[in-house]
């Protein structure tokens, strides 16, 4: 390796390190880590813990047995839960500090992308990545949607730099390895996955065959079987073990009923749910805004050289982007994290396409590094993630949790009671409960009552619950947002509960408001 290439790919590091440093110091002054874990977070902190104990109890041979009596919602997180846990004495910080590895794992893709790029292109390519929102997010949310969306962009980025039809058996199975880790990534999203990558990879293929006028019905399956059979190899393990749980997962999410998660808006504003300024800026930052010039540029640029082969990649890139596109876009269940698939392939596609234009123009390269610390310097902010510590609604939800928690804690201590119901989300949450309760090594039964939508249920869950925590209607942070049903029966429980003679309660914490947040114990 040269003296400039390992100059390069210290800066690079440098850049990396800052990042993931800077990210992590927000979060502990303002950011997730100033409150307490709630969701989606919170949900494999939690996986982490459970498995924590196993690790304690059964070593590395209980902890792996673990993943087939407890199937893991997310692999790759509840590894970084439990070892990010394990290192940090069951703080939380450890488990978002190991998640943020993925921020060296993203750019080591990058490096792959860029490698023709010479080594003051990769130094500022990937410095203006960086200073993208999606990968603060990698740091900020103990998610998996942030690094699946980019490891399936830059699956796609990786088919776009090769011809793939002349690859080595090695290289095209290597190559469905990481197919497969983008499916593992979020298994609950596979269908997704290979709708993108597939039709991504068979595009690119499809095209560099006719357009070279070299047609091979023999090297388009031998390259379709050998990438299939090194995503296979990858995710078998995980589908053995898991596979019936996610069916079920995706069969609820794909279908025309999905409850308080569906959006209910026009078509209109489907059509432009992750493309419009706030939403897409929020996620891209500046690529937001240049991501068509940068596409226009390097198309014109590959039609002037007549590389025919990188105007393949590029229209699979393209074309798997429209399926991103279209798939989220269609779903009824609308957030920002599930519009990664989309925004991480974006991204990728300007970072393939910056590299591209680098290559194919005379500029001076020297310069190049000059333009990258430019865009970082002005867009990127250690600001990172969707939970915000200045956000009123997350300062009730943690000063209520706080307040709540040792009075569950105490209920538990007296050695009678085993479960605890919470009945609507917000401002506290069963998982933050159960979190913290096993944080100081009481594992109890929290029911969580989100989507309750009849009086019954209630009923049955009182029945069966010795702790009962139960927001009033209209408390600031309470229901996320979203339409949960269980909303409209919370006065009628407040007032059964207030003359049920099992229950003993008392408001824990009233907002500014005069509204409560009440816990009932079982006498």
């Amino acid at each position: 390796m040269s003296r400039q290439k390992k100059i390069a790919l210290c800066v690079i590091g440098f850049a990396c390190l800052f990042h993931v440093l800077a990210v992590m110091g927000y979060l502990q002054r303002s950011g997730r880590l100033a409150i307490v874990p709630i969701y989606d977070d919170v949900v494999y902190l939690i996986d982490g813990l459970k498995r924590l104990e196993v690790l304690d109890r059964s070593g590395l041979i209980g902890f792996a047995a673990s993943f087939f009596s407890l199937p893991a919602h997310s692999p790759f997180n509840t590894l970084s839960a439990t070892f990010g846990l394990m290192m940090s004495g069951g703080a939380v910080w450890g488990a978002y500090l190991l998640n943020a590895s993925w921020v060296f794992v993203i750019v080591g893709l990058a490096l792959l992308v860029l490698r023709k790029s010479g080594n003051y292109g990769q130094i500022g390519i990937v410095l203006a990545l960086l200073a993208t929102p999606i990968l603060g997010s990698l740091v900020a949310e103990f998610r998996p949607d942030p690094a699946w969306g980019l490891l399936v962009g830059f699956s796609l980025a990786l088919t776009a730099s090769v011809d793939v039809t002349l690859l080595r058996t090695s290289r095209l199975l290597g190559l469905g390895l990481l197919f497969g880790a983008a499916v593992l990534a979020k298994p609950t999203a596979a269908p997704a996955t290979v709708v993108v990558l597939g039709v991504g990879l068979v595009t690119q293929m499809a095209l560099t065959l006719i357009l070279q006028r070299r047609w091979s019905t023999r090297l388009f399956v031998r390259a379709l079987v050998l990438v299939a059979v090194g995503a296979v190899l990858f995710i078998t393990p995980y589908a053995v073990t898991n596979g019936l749980e996610i069916l079920a997962y995706i069969r609820t999410v794909m279908g025309s009923d999905i409850g308080v998660w569906g959006v209910q808006a026009s078509l209109f504003e489907h059509l432009t749910f992750y493309l419009n300024r706030g939403a897409g800026a929020s996620m891209l930052g500046w690529v937001w805004y240049w991501m068509v010039p940068i596409f226009a540029i390097c198309v014109y640029v590959l039609i002037r050289v007549r590389d025919k082969r990188s105007l393949c990649g590029l229209a699979g890139m393209a074309v798997a982007a429209l399926a991103a596109y279209a798939i989220v876009t269609a779903s009824q269940m609308k957030t920002m994290m599930i519009g990664s698939i989309l925004y991480g392939t974006i991204v990728a596609i300007t970072v393939w396409c910056l590299g591209q234009i680098v290559i194919h123009i005379r500029v001076r390269r020297k310069l190049l590094p000059v333009l990258g610390a430019l865009v970082f310097a002005t867009q990127w902010v250690p600001r990172a993630g969707m939970i915000q510590q200045a956000d009123p609604a997350m300062v009730t939800t943690d000063k209520a949790s706080r307040a709540v928690f040792p009075e569950v804690l105490r209920a538990f201590a007296s050695g009678n009671a085993k479960t605890a119901l919470v009945t609507v989300p917000g401002p506290v949450y069963a998982g933050t409960l159960d979190f913290l309760a096993r944080q100081q090594g009481v594992a109890r039964n929290f029911i969580w009552a989100d989507t309750w939508n009849s009086w019954d249920l209630f009923l049955k869950g009182v029945a069966v619950s010795d702790v009962i925590i139960l927001s009033e209607p209209g408390m600031k942070g309470q229901a996320l947002g979203f339409n949960f049903p269980g909303v409209k029966f919370q006065a009628p429980l407040l007032k059964l509960l207030q003359g049920d003679q099992a229950f003993s309660g008392r408001p824990v914490y009233t907002d500014e408001q005069g509204r409560s947040v009440w816990v009932f114990v079982r006498k």
